[in-house]
C-alpha cells in the first residue's frame, strides 16, 4: 500500500563547511587571526555569500542536512483505501541515530582547519512517500533522532558547543518503513534566520587529540532574517 506523509514544522538547514580551499578565492582566513566584532561581520558576510552561490559546495568542502524540531510537526497521512487523516509523531518510531555520524567533515578536520557552521531556520515541509504492507501501520514509520544522551555524556555535549546545532532533532533523510528507506519527494525551507559561528581546529596537548575551539563572540552571530513567509499552499 502506498502512502505519504506530509510534514510541516520549524525546519532548520544545518551546514558545516571548511573553509581553508577559499584562500583560492581570495578570502584570507588564518586560523592565528585575533578574531573580533568588529573585523568578523564582514568576514560572515562574505562567506555567508559564498556559502549562497554554492561555491563551496563545488570546491567538495560542505556537509550540509535538514532538520526540524518534533514538538513544532504537523504530519498528515495520505495512504491508500484510507482517509487522510492527521497524526503524530508519538505514533511512530523516533529511532536513535549516532550524531557523530552527521559530523564527518569535523572527523576529517586537521589541525588549523578553520570550519563555519551555518544553522538556517525557517517554516518547512517536507513530502515523504513509501510502500507498506496491506496491515499498515504507523509504528512501523521511524524517523531518525538526535538524542545526543544517548551516545555523549553532559560534558560532552557542553564542552563541544557545535552539539548545540544537532541535539534532540527529526533528521528527515533518515526515514523507513520497517527496513525500507522511504523517499522525500520535495523539501521546501523558508528561510527566516541564518546563524553563524566558526571553529578553528587546534592540537589539544598532552593527548595531541583535535579540539574545536570556538571563536567567541556570545553566541552564534544572526546574518540575515527574511520577511515572514507566506503560507503554505
Amino acid at each position: 500500500m502506498a502512502f505519504k506523509l506530509h510534514i510541516e514544522a520549524e525546519g532548520r538547514k544545518i551546514g558545516f563547511y571548511k573553509l581553508n580551499r577559499l584562500e583560492f578565492e581570495g578570502l584570507e582566513i588564518d586560523a592565528d587571526t585575533d578574531f573580533d566584532k568588529e573585523n568578523i561581520t564582514e568576514l560572515f558576510e562574505n562567506i555567508n555569500a559564498y556559502i549562497e552561490s554554492g561555491e563551496l559546495e563545488e570546491l567538495d568542502s560542505a556537509q550540509t542536512f535538514t532538520t526540524f524540531h518534533p514538538d513544532t510537526a504537523t504530519i498528515t497521512l495520505d495512504a491508500d483505501n484510507l482517509e487522510e487523516v492527521e497524526v503524530s509523531l508519538d505514533d511512530m518510531t523516533l529511532q536513535n541515530i549516532n550524531v557523530d555520524t552527521k559530523l564527518e567533515l569535523l572527523e576529517k578536520a586537521k589541525i588549523g582547519d578553520v570550519i563555519f557552521i551555518r544553522t538556517e531556520v525557517g517554516e518547512a515541509y517536507w513530502d515523504i512517500s513509501g510502500e507498506g504492507e496491506a496491515s499498515f501501520t504507523l509504528e512501523n514509520v521511524k524517523f531518525g533522532y538526535l538524542d545526543c544522551s544517548q551516545s555523549h555524556n553532559q560534558y560532552d555535549v557542553i564542552r563541544e558547543g557545535y552539539y548545540d546545532f544537532l541535539c534532540d532533532l527529526v533528521v528527515p533523510e533518515n526515514a523507513w518503513y520497517n527496513d525500507e528507506k522511504l523517499e522525500i519527494d520535495e523539501h521546501v525551507l523558508r528561510t527566516q534566520q541564518v546563524y553563524g559561528e566558526l571553529y578553528i581546529v587546534r592540537q589539544e596537548l598532552p593527548g595531541r587529540t583535535k579540539e574545536f575551539e570556538r571563536v567567541d563572540l556570545g553566541g552564534p552571530m544572526l546574518l540575515d532574517t527574511t520577511s515572514t513567509p507566506e503560507e503554505f499552499s
